[in-house]
């Protein structure tokens, strides 16, 4: 691309976020920041930050910051040979790195993860907009030198990730994160309503039984709301749930809408998750997993505690196994927080079906079950599809068909390990690398259109399941 274009490309840009910055102009230095960021992840892929890429980076930089010296130099004086030009590449060199910090630092992308707190708050549509933006702006980028390599394209799948970070607001069932207690933000605002997280429900893909299920327990607790605040007689309420299912079938998704739902009828102040497992309960010595269950608990406080593969803490016959310690300790807790804590347990529908009846202290607590079922093809395509729409890439209709035979093909021969939405989410992803490896061979003409679009040969005929890793079992 000559410096026209690259200017051209970058004017095109600032046009997409001006909407964003004229809304909440201190969002500037974050926009600046995350730019500086992705033109540092492409200049890697060269081994440094090219000429082209400073040049997109600083006429970016002097329309947002409205720089009448660096717009002058961008548009007259960084096409002359000489000094001037490279003083100004100097210039550009130095705001990017005081911006992004150390040249080798790998630091997030903090805009999308505000953006969404902002759409949910302020009922805007700001971040998939920005987003589509910057994943375009990134594709400019690469295609700036006229030479696109792996190496490029690698590139763009970095930017991809950093863009979304797999907190994709469309279909991202069960966090794959590993379980803490470490309590992130509260999932919702104090402006947040009833009705924009029961939208995001609905919102969701297939669960039909699941949101009406959702929403028949709010009906119920916003009747209950009304009795209280009109002095009658109430029912017992207790907010304890099974979720029953196999993995990816959107059991954490719900988890979270679930604990903004409590917040906005002030069933909960916060209502946000911790998410943990038998290893962040379980402890290998005496006194250990009492500790760890409590502070679990009061991290969650006020919010939910999301117990996944719950069945596990009754795995083991060892004397020395403190599996019902934290069983014993977590029903203590329920009962000392009833008012502030609500717990779900969740797995497989058979196993947690077997621990809660084991133990009468569970089912007298938790008696309220949602079954999750596997994804049907149809569903998984729907799903696939919106991880394409969040990185900007486009199925052809061929590839469409490929994808829901082969969805078809899966779920027909599915078993206990069939991974849902993470099948297909990892699909996804080899399905981007595929594209990348079909579209380095290729120097010209990768348009717009080639870089977004998927064909049936991207897509892999089948997903080869990851080794087993040894275990030091004898048996």
């Amino acid at each position: 691309m000559d410096n026209s274009e690259i200017k051209k490309e970058a004017n095109i840009f600032y046009k997409e976020l001006a909407p964003l910055l004229q809304f909440d102009h201190s969002l500037e230095p974050i926009v600046l920041q995350d730019l500086a960021r992705i033109i540092q992840i492409c200049g890697q892929s060269s081994g440094k930050v090219t000429a082209n890429e400073l040049l997109a980076f600083l006429s970016v930089y002097a329309l947002i910051k409205n720089d009448r010296d660096k717009l002058y130099a961008v548009m007259y004086l960084w096409d002359l040979p000489g000094e001037k030009r490279r003083d100004y590449q100097k210039e550009a060199m130095r705001l990017l790195l005081e911006l992004v910090g150390q040249p080798k630092q790998q630091a997030g992308l903090q805009l999308p993860a505000l953006l969404q707190k902002i759409d949910r708050e302020k009922q805007t549509h700001y971040r998939e907009q920005v987003i589509n933006a910057f994943y375009r702006f990134a594709q400019v980028i690469v295609k700036a030198d006229d030479l696109i390599t792996l190496a490029d394209l690698d590139a763009l799948s970095q930017i991809w990730r950093a863009l979304h970070g797999y907190a994709v607001d469309t279909q991202t069932p069960d966090n794959p994160a590993k379980p803490s207690a470490t309590p992130a933000a509260p999932d919702s605002s104090p402006e947040e309503t009833l009705e924009q997280v029961l939208a995001e429900l609905n919102d969701l893909v297939g669960m039909d039984n699941i949101k009406t299920e959702v929403q028949t327990l709010t009906n119920f607790l916003k009747v209950q709301k009304v009795r209280v605040e009109r002095g009658l007689a109430t029912t017992s309420v207790s907010l304890h749930c099974v979720f029953c299912g196999p993995p990816g079938t959107g059991k954490t998704t719900v988890a979270r809408l679930m604990g903004r739902i409590f917040k906005t009828l002030g069933f909960l102040n916060k209502g946000h998750l911790i998410e943990t497992d038998r290893a962040g309960m379980v402890a290998s010595h005496i006194g250990g997993t009492a500790e760890k269950v409590s502070k679990l608990v009061e991290a969650a406080l006020d919010g939910l505690l999301f117990v996944d593969e719950a069945y596990a803490l009754k795995g083991g016959n060892s004397s020395q196994d403190f599996g019902q310690e934290a069983i014993d300790t977590l029903l203590k807790r329920m009962e000392d927080y009833r008012d502030r804590l609500v717990v779900i347990a969740a797995g497989y529908t058979d196993q947690m079906a077997t621990f809660i009846e084991s133990n009468p202290g569970l089912k007298s607590r938790f008696n309220r079950y949602f079954y999750f079922n596997d994804y049907t093809p149809t569903e998984l395509v729907a799903i696939f599809k919106r991880f394409c729409k969040n990185g900007n890439f486009q199925l052809v209709d061929a590839a469409t068909e490929k994808l829901q035979a082969l969805f078809t093909d899966l779920y027909e021969h599915r078993d206990k390990t069939f991974g849902n939405a993470r099948l297909a989410r990892n699909l996804f992803e080899k399905t981007i690398e595929q594209q990348a490896n079909r579209l380095a061979v290729l120097s010209d003409n990768l348009t717009d259109e080639v870089l977004t679009s998927i064909l049936p040969e991207d897509i892999p005929d089948a997903l080869v399941a990851p080794p087993r890793m040894p275990t030091n079992d004898l048996a």
